[in-house]
């Protein structure tokens, strides 16, 4: 029981503005159910398993007011749900339980008054879930600002001028003594800030005492030496760039022995910081994560890595249990990959893309052949930037005269580094679309052969009546498929198209991307189409792309944008090995809750191993160490693990 006047939201709207809480029944824990059996003559019954039935949270209040009528109505709507919403209660508004409207809530009206009890049905058990996420990654120097040089742990990588590596407490750069000249490591280093001031930090010390260190940026005003002794010791130094982002550090002129300098680093700013590596050096990131799970049961996390590299394979254990789940073939061996494949071109839409011209190109319906009026399809209009985030929204100028009409991009597509455009290919197009009864609209991704349509998706909405999607497949003047999505799962949202050409035979893979939800990810939609083998598919030399997004007449569009467009040109063995193989930047979002994977946002079935531990990564009350490994030639990829915490 509580307190009157209680706060209550549920699906986000405050249902007590209509109603004076009185009484709120939540009981203690959870709904145990256990199950016995009566073992022989043996006294009592043997304890076979506990489970947790569904919950029942029961909320009583007042009503006070001329009119009841219309609250009534207001309380129902605000109510009304076909599946669990979040019930949140103002003395704990950082947990929800999962709930649902159960029965017939009852109001008892009188003069002026009435009395309502509401009972929520918890499906879940009633479990608590905290309203925020928490996260732990592996990146312990994300927090301090950025080191802009890298190899400064040891390796040195992208520093030149050093005479050796010397071992001390870490590896370090050693200078001979030059009675001529300074003896100086240098590395150039890029900062988009675009600052004017940095410092410099790091650790040296000298054979011989009294001999000293030297740093300075290019050109700069402000270099500095640095008296050292036989001991390590830290120096910093204030530097104003000029005309050169490149850094000095090392001997100056005239030292008797050699001296050794450690930890280098290079920061925005007047002051310096702890040292930290670089993002792009391999300490950076740590191959071991602590989860700590604050809450009273155990509770799934979401993963998510990102790759700094190449690697065969994304492994991660629970060391706390032995849980496993591997992602990729640990057996990869990064020397016997066949060369990378060819990007001829990434467009992000976000601006115009480059040597692409507006309103030319091949269309795959250029006539119209319905009506009293058949004729031609129309390539007319222009390309808004600003209407949708992060992509190219058509504006169409059409006419009641008019049959299909929009604006196109057409652009080239350059040749192999071996001068072929026959070889195998891959064409992926995202693009957001959102239709409904009434609304028409069409769109074609083409690639072309001259003046000919070697490839062609479509998807369109040309009906009216219904509120429908179908797609269509074109291999030359071939219609190798046109299919109805089924709308209860390729609903209005993001979209990805992959056209992809192997020799004589072609594929098309349609998938709608993966949404977030509170209770985890949404499986995205997902259809490959049957490949199609045609004889001389192999020798058509693709020169060019054409895309066309288009409504009907005058009548009401769909709603339409596109955000990005990756070409490239790839060989057999680097198409056999896309399933186990990560490239990098590739992103990977794991979801063991609902054994889901997704690769750049795509849910991907191939890269499962047979007998992972999905079930041993629900993380149990308190701390859980998470391993990643990964293939032994890849960089550690960047790991972010999100914990939605619960209790009973």
């Amino acid at each position: 029981m509580k307190q009157a006047g209680m706060k209550i939201t549920y699906a986000g709207v405050d249902i007590t503005q209509w109603m004076y809480v009185q009484m709120v029944k939540r009981d203690v824990g959870t709904n145990h159910v256990n199950t016995m059996q009566k073992v022989g003559i043996s006294d009592g019954q043997m304890l076979q398993y506990m489970s947790r039935d569904v919950k029942t949270i029961v909320v009583t209040g007042n009503v006070m007011n001329d009119d009841l009528v219309p609250l009534r109505r207001s309380l129902a709507a605000a109510i009304d749900a076909d599946e669990p919403q979040q019930l949140i209660f103002g003395d704990e508004p950082d947990k929800y339980y999962l709930a649902i409207v159960d029965s017939q809530p009852t109001f008892t009206e009188g003069f002026r008054s009435g009395t309502i009890s509401i009972s929520f049905v918890c499906p879940d058990g009633g479990i608590a879930h905290s309203v925020a996420t928490k996260t732990a990654d592996n990146m312990p120097y994300k927090d301090v600002p950025v080191n802009l040089v890298t190899g400064s742990g040891g390796t040195f990588t992208g520093w030149s001028g050093y005479t050796s590596i010397a071992s001390w407490f870490v590896d370090t750069m050693a200078f001979a003594p030059n009675a001529s000249s300074a003896v100086l490591a240098t590395q150039s280093f890029t900062d988009n800030s675009n600052s004017t001031v940095y410092t410099v930090s790091f650790l040296a010390k000298a054979d011989t005492a009294g001999d000293k260190a030297h740093c300075e940026l290019f050109g700069s005003v402000g270099a500095s030496d640095f008296t050292l002794t036989t001991s390590w010791q830290a120096f910093t130094a204030k530097l104003t760039y000029t005309t050169a982002r490149r850094v000095y550090v090392g001997a100056a002129k005239g030292n008797k022995g050699s001296i050794y300098i450690a930890r280098p680093k290079l920061e925005i700013g007047t002051t310096a910081s702890p040292w930290s590596p670089n993002p792009a050096d391999p300490e950076y990131y740590t191959n071991t994560i602590t989860v700590h799970n604050g809450g009273t049961y155990p509770a799934y996390p979401v993963i998510e890595a990102t790759m700094h590299s190449d690697n065969g394979v994304v492994t991660l254990i629970n060391e706390n249990n032995g849980g496993i789940i591997q992602l990729g073939n640990p057996g990869e061996v990064d020397g016997v990959q066949a060369p990378d494949s060819e990007t001829v071109f990434h467009y992000d839409l976000m601006s115009p893309p480059s040597g692409v011209a507006v309103n030319t190109g091949t269309i795959n319906y250029p006539t119209y052949p319905y009506g009293s009026n058949p004729g031609p399809n129309t390539i007319a209009g222009s390309w808004d930037y600003a209407k949708a985030p992060d992509a190219a929204t058509p504006v169409l100028a059409r006419t009641a005269a008019m049959h299909w009409a929009g604006p196109s991009f057409h652009g080239p597509i350059k040749a192999n580094a071996a001068g072929v455009n026959t070889g195998n290919l891959i064409w992926s197009n995202r693009f957001n679309v959102t239709t409904s009864v009434g609304a028409l609209g069409r769109t074609e991704f083409n690639l072309q052969s001259g003046n000919d349509i070697a490839l062609c998706f479509v998807i369109r909405d040309s009906t009216y009546a219904a509120n429908m999607l179908t797609v269509e497949g074109w291999v030359k003047d071939h219609n190798v498929f046109m299919q109805d999505l089924n709308r209860s799962l390729f609903t209005n949202g993001f979209y990805e198209i992959v056209m992809a050409k192997l020799g004589n035979n072609v594929t098309f893979k349609l998938t709608k991307i993966k949404q977030l939800s509170a209770s985890g990810i949404i499986s995205s939609a997902q259809i490959v189409f049957p490949p199609v083998t045609i004889n001389g598919v192999s020798d058509m030399g693709i020169d060019s792309f054409t895309v066309w997004m288009a409504g009907f007449s005058n009548t009401v569009g769909w709603t339409i944008n596109w955000s990005d467009s990756v070409f490239k040109w790839v060989n057999v063995d680097y198409w056999q090995d896309l399933p186990n193989r990560f490239s990098d930047g590739d992103d990977l979002l794991i979801d063991p809750s609902q054994i889901k994977v997704f690769v750049n946002n795509v849910e991907d079935e191939t890269i499962h191993a047979i007998g992972n531990d999905w079930e041993k990564f629900r993380l149990d009350p308190g701390d859980t160490n998470i391993k990643i490994v990964c293939s032994d030639f890849a960089t550690t990829p960047s790991v972010a693990i999100t914990l939605r915490e619960a209790w009973l």
